[in-house]
């Protein structure tokens, strides 16, 4: 126990004086100290004006030091300066200042005062660098934060205002709907099953549930369920998702990896944990149906906790090895009817942004590096954090 305070002492110590005994502290403040120290000892008593100027050159290194190294670096230096040049004043070694001993005892106490001085006016100056460096910071975190509130709140309001104009339109579609499809029914009764006109009428019908359906997802799309919110654990949805995911990814030549959380807590959401599963099972089916069919591929579930701006967040990624999305796509990519897949409606991205904008969430996308696949992250504020 008493050995290692006493390698905790010296390695706080060696800490503490590295930056005395920098490269550039030896360079330009030690080695000037003894060179003018080794000068001042060798020059002749008769050459008074010699040891005067030497005698004040120790204030350059000192105050290169207090410079460099602040309050700390100067005042070593200085009692360095004073220790050695105290010989050479007051005491006949090898040789003496000839100089009035008043005025060599106040130069050694100038010495120290200017140390004093300047490394306190250079700490004080890096105090201020600092805090302005750490206010810049916080104001580029709050600036970022509240970009990502506006674009949240921007697509928000685009996704509500055609919600409305979509839930209008569906249910117009859905009442005469109603009416064929029991039209139908009624003439399916009436028509034998061994008639041409039959197979014709359940065409008609088939068609007809088809568009009833499209009718659905236009509406689940416009009026989302409510969110049922409670604390769950992230890592269980990954879980789940990835057991969903995982034989549809296999036909495909697909590995599933769900990585390992990082994090020290547990990374706990207050969400609805059917509506999570929902939207990053949306994501992960995009993920594996966007890479090479039959050509294998990596879709990678991973989670970590980090703070954006002054609030903790979880975030779950969903990302595939498929080729990247060109950048016209990716900012359209959540738009409400934007597709790339034939017979695709546009609405399936679109549901999983309206689904994180109810748990007070933020979905984004980004291609990876080098163009190596596609990651979906899901950003979520940790649940029962603050925003200290």
């Amino acid at each position: 126990m008493a050995e290692d305070r006493r390698g905790g002492f010296f390695q706080s110590l060696v800490e503490d004086l590295g930056p005395v005994f920098s490269r550039q502290m030896l360079l330009y403040a030690w080695l000037p100290c003894l060179a003018i120290t080794v000068f001042h000892y060798r020059t002749p008593v008769h050459q008074s004006w010699v040891h005067d100027v030497l005698r004040r050159l120790y204030y350059l290194p000192i105050l290169f030091a207090a410079f460099s190294g602040g309050l700390r670096g100067g005042i070593v230096l200085s009692l360095f300066a004073s220790l050695v040049y105290f010989p050479h004043a007051f005491i006949s070694l090898v040789a003496r200042d000839p100089g009035d001993a008043l005025e060599k005892g106040l130069e050694i106490v100038l010495y120290n005062i200017v140390a004093v001085v300047a490394g306190l006016l250079v700490d004080r100056e890096r105090r201020e660098r600092e805090k302005q460096e750490r206010l810049a910071r916080k104001l580029s975190e709050s600036l970022e934060e509240q970009r990502r509130i506006e674009s949240q709140l921007i697509r928000a309001g685009r996704l509500g205002a055609l919600g409305e104009l979509t839930a209008g339109i569906a249910h117009e579609i859905k009442n005469p709907l109603h009416a064929m499809k029991g039209t139908a029914d009624i003439f399916r009764d009436v028509v034998p099953k061994e008639t041409p006109e039959r197979r014709m009428l359940e065409l008609h019908i088939e068609e007809i549930d088809r568009l009833a359906q499209t009718a659905e997802r236009f509406l689940a799309f416009a009026r989302p369920a409510p969110a049922d919110r409670r604390p769950i654990d992230l890592r269980e949805v990954a879980a789940r998702v990835a057991a969903l995911v995982e034989t549809q990814a296999r036909k495909e030549g697909v590995a599933t990896v769900v990585a390992p959380y990082a994090g020290t807590e547990a990374p706990l959401v207050l969400a609805d944990p059917d509506q999570l599963a929902q939207l990053l099972l949306n994501i992960a089916i995009n993920g594996v149906q966007a890479m090479t069919p039959g050509g294998g591929g990596t879709l990678s579930i991973a989670l970590r906790t980090e703070r954006q701006g002054s609030k903790t967040v979880h975030v779950a990624t969903v990302a595939n090895t498929g080729p990247p999305i060109p950048g016209a796509e990716l900012e359209r990519i959540f738009d409400p009817f934007f597709t790339t897949k034939d017979g695709g409606t546009g609405l399936g991205l679109s549901i999983c942004s309206r689904i994180a904008d109810q748990h007070d969430g933020v979905l984004s996308v980004a291609n990876l590096p080098e163009g190596r696949g596609v990651a979906f992250s899901l950003a979520l504020p940790a649940a029962g954090a603050g925003d200290g």
